[in-house]
């Protein structure tokens, strides 16, 4: 599987996969009209990366502006997905410094699928 890179619009992140080095990058707003159909090719890359690449560490940054329910449904799945059937998972934070939402998402995320994250301010 080639690696995933889908541009970013005004409500969907930009989202690249390079699978051989199994860095994950997500950016920008998240509020489509349909969040699975979205996610879906990450999905499909993510389980690919599973099955075939899961003696390799997965660094996952994430970078939201914006991200409304339905995707953070779907996130938390992938996420999920990711920390329970891959040895080495690192997970990067990432908020705009008054976006408390943003923040506290990682923070739950962080505590329920019992993983720390690292955490950092970036500017839009």
């Amino acid at each position: 599987m080639e690696n995933l890179f889908t541009a970013s619009t005004n409500s969907t992140p930009a989202v690249f996969f390079n699978i051989e080095k199994g860095i994950l990058t997500i950016t920008g707003n998240s509020y489509p009209e349909d969040s699975v159909k979205f996610y879906d090719e990450l999905k499909k890359a993510l389980n690919y990366f599973i099955e075939n690449h899961s003696d390799t560490n997965l660094i996952i940054t994430f970078e939201f502006v914006y991200i409304n329910t339905s995707s953070t449904k779907t996130v938390y799945n992938l996420l999920k997905t990711a920390i329970k059937n891959l040895d080495n998972v690192s997970v990067v934070w990432g908020y705009e410094e008054d976006d408390d939402d943003i923040q506290e998402l990682g923070e739950d995320f962080s505590e329920t699928l019992d993983i720390n994250f690292e955490y950092r301010v970036f500017t839009v």
